[in-house]
């Protein structure tokens, strides 16, 4: 895997995203940004400094973990945006989609997980009682399709699909780059939290 910069999405690109964690995220960030209203206003003192610190770091990881992570897929490539890493995995390359308890691209013997719309055992074990419980409210084909059948697996689907449609496309190498914005994201309300901690204990 060689490490670079890679060219952003193409205009149309389809994005990937887990919309139960992503609201929890933007929900994080409107109830920090009515708290850090009230500390602005009414704190003066160092206990307040903190909150707001926490407050910060909380929004990083808000960030980091729920609103930026997505699969992102146009007509050169699909892109893994992880934690603190970026994938950049040309269709040429990517020998197959699979997945699971996550998405997986295989490259070679190298495999690739997909941080957003990963899936737990129990997550899947709800998806097929949901699923049983509606069958009888849709048409046997349509039952049939969705049971037991969880976002990733329909993710999976469509990446298939698309790297069938670009099975042609140029064998080039995948790259990988630190996400800058969520690592800063991260360290600088850390390390405000760290200092005014350490203040507050002095």
């Amino acid at each position: 895997m060689s490490a670079g910069v890679f060219p952003k999405a193409a205009p149309g690109a389809r994005t990937f995203r887990s919309g139960g964690i992503r609201f929890c995220g933007w929900a994080w960030m409107v109830f920090a940004v009515l708290n850090l209203a009230d500390l602005a206003w009414r704190g003066r003192d160092i206990a307040s400094a903190v909150a707001a610190a926490v407050m910060l770091l909380g929004c990083g990881i808000a960030y980091a973990v729920a609103l930026r992570p997505r699969i992102v897929a146009d007509d050169e490539a699909v892109r893994f945006h992880n934690l603190l890493r970026d994938l950049h995995l040309p269709w040429g390359t990517v020998d197959r989609f699979e997945g699971g308890d996550a998405v997986y691209a295989y490259v070679g013997e190298e495999r690739h997980r997909a941080f957003v719309l990963q899936t737990s055992p129990r997550a899947r074990a709800k998806q097929e009682l949901k699923a049983r419980r509606e069958d009888k409210k849709l048409p046997e084909p349509v039952a049939e399709y969705m049971r037991g059948r969880t976002a990733t697996d329909f993710t999976v689907e469509q990446l298939r699909e698309l790297a069938a449609e670009h099975k042609d496309a140029e064998h080039t190498p995948v790259t990988s780059t630190w996400a800058w914005p969520a690592i800063i994201a991260l360290a600088a309300p850390a390390i405000l939290t760290a200092v005014t901690i350490i203040i507050a204990s002095t």
